[in-house]
């Protein structure tokens, strides 16, 4: 059985290959033809052949707010442990970002420059910066530079134009946010009492 036999979208090849990486595909990403790839895949038609396609070969594709990414089925327990250490480094990022003046959500537009000068001036700020472990960074410009290419890696957010060092954040930041509120709300109910369940990350 080939991609022929499900009536896929010419697209399906360019779909697999950024979501097999752990990346996601954005309704608000312009590099590699992103939106237009959301747009395919958000089409109820296509939605249903593609996921019956990677269901096949043992994925499934999950859908967040304007977003869309893999998951494997049956997926062991050891890989969702390493994804759930991945993710960690990540929760003083988003920290940082929310408590900024101009606090960096979804679609927000900055430079590397413009967190480094105001953690610069704001004590708290810079001690939430200096605890973010990027291990290479010896300046808080590199280090935020530094969590701005890992985050770009990521496909959390999107380097629109080089030269100014102008980033945008993208609807997959969603995940980040719907993670931390839910290991938030498994904390405080399992600090309720001993037969709370919380909620199990997966």
């Amino acid at each position: 059985m080939n991609e022929i036999d499900y009536n896929l979208p010419k697209q399906t090849h360019d779909i697999f290959a950024i979501m097999a990486r752990g990346h996601f595909i954005s309704s608000n990403g312009t590099k590699d033809n992103m939106s237009r790839l959301y747009d395919i895949i958000n089409n109820p038609e296509n939605f249903d052949r593609l996921q019956a396609f990677f269901n096949v070969i043992r994925y499934n594709i999950e859908r967040g707010n304007n977003y869309f990414y893999f998951s494997r089925l049956n997926e062991a327990n050891s890989l969702i442990e390493q994804k759930l250490e991945t993710f960690e480094r990540y929760i003083d990022v988003i920290d940082l970002f929310a408590s900024m003046d101009n606090k960096i959500t979804i679609g927000s537009r900055f430079r590397p420059s413009e967190i480094a000068e105001e953690c610069n001036a704001n004590v708290r700020l810079k001690q939430k910066l200096q605890k973010i472990p990027m291990y290479r960074s010896e300046t808080l410009l590199n280090k935020v530079r530094d969590i701005c290419n890992l985050m770009t890696r990521d496909s959390f957010l999107e380097l629109e134009d080089e030269q100014t060092e102008s980033y945008k954040v993208l609807d997959a930041y969603t995940y980040l946010l719907d993670m931390i509120n839910a290991i938030s709300i498994y904390e405080e109910t399992t600090g309720m009492d001993t037969n709370s369940s919380g909620i199990i990350l997966n």
